[in-house]
């Protein structure tokens, strides 16, 4: 038979032992909680428990992997020999804004230096009108551009624009093509029907700005229904790969 006073110290023991246990709990816990929370690989075990590693492992465990897909993988583009990044660097360092667009009026250096080159000077090419080629020997450009063997893949509308606005538009614009080796574009300039004295201002800076870049492969007037004669289709060169 259990008397009274024994009864009462067994308690007591059992409360002791108890409270000894939610101690070393606690103290555990504040260790724990002064410890930086830092995460490496391969510590899922030391931040995760057993229990949410086996169920995240239950989880997962039908998922299968994708096959291969014919993805593009995109690499860094190698910008200090691509003349167009070559000039924007120099304006952000201070340097006149000369380039990438030029005005009309004097003769550009690229073209007579293109005229130079063997097989070019004398050579008589019969293009369509308002159509450009950057070499002579590449006229059949402007056949391929016109019958959607690139297909425009992105399209700047310069209606509205000054002078001023077309020009920042028109480099942000190629700027963007280049990086994302963008291939045929489509600006369209408009026909001057919105202008004061009813000419396409636009059209000339376009063109020239264009003939300037040597990106530039080919342009020539967009088909009626991207725009006729307010419009150009471009072919830009194939970005090269870092």
């Amino acid at each position: 038979m259990v008397t009274p006073i024994k009864g009462k110290l067994e308690e007591l023991r059992q409360l002791q032992k108890t409270r000894a246990r939610e101690e070393t709990r606690l103290e555990k816990a504040r260790k724990a909680a002064s410890r930086p929370a830092t995460i490496q690989a391969g510590t899922a075990s030391t931040v995760f428990s057993q229990e949410d590693i086996a169920l995240f492992r239950q989880t997962v465990k039908s998922v299968t992997p994708l096959p291969q897909a014919n993805r593009y993988e995109r690499s860094a583009i190698d910008r200090s020999r691509n003349e167009y990044f070559q000039a924007k660097r120099r304006q952000a360092e201070g340097a006149p804004a000369s380039a990438p667009h030029k005005p009309a009026g004097k003769p550009d250096a690229r073209a007579q230096k293109r005229a130079a080159q063997p097989g070019n000077a004398g050579r008589r090419i019969d293009l369509p009108e308002g159509a450009y080629v950057q070499r002579a020997d590449s006229v059949d450009l402007i056949k391929k551009l016109l019958s959607g063997q690139w297909p425009v893949a992105a399209t700047l509308d310069l209606h509205g624009a000054n002078s001023a606005q077309a020009a920042e538009r028109f480099d942000r614009f190629l700027h963007s093509c280049l990086e994302h080796r963008v291939r045929c574009v489509c600006i369209v300039h408009g026909k001057g029907y919105g202008s004061a004295d009813g000419t396409a201002v636009l059209k000339d800076q376009v063109q020239s700005w264009l003939k300037n870049l040597d990106a530039v492969l080919a342009f020539a007037p967009a088909p009626e229904n991207m725009g006729g004669t307010g419009a150009q289709i471009v072919l830009l060169k194939a970005t090269e790969t870092a």
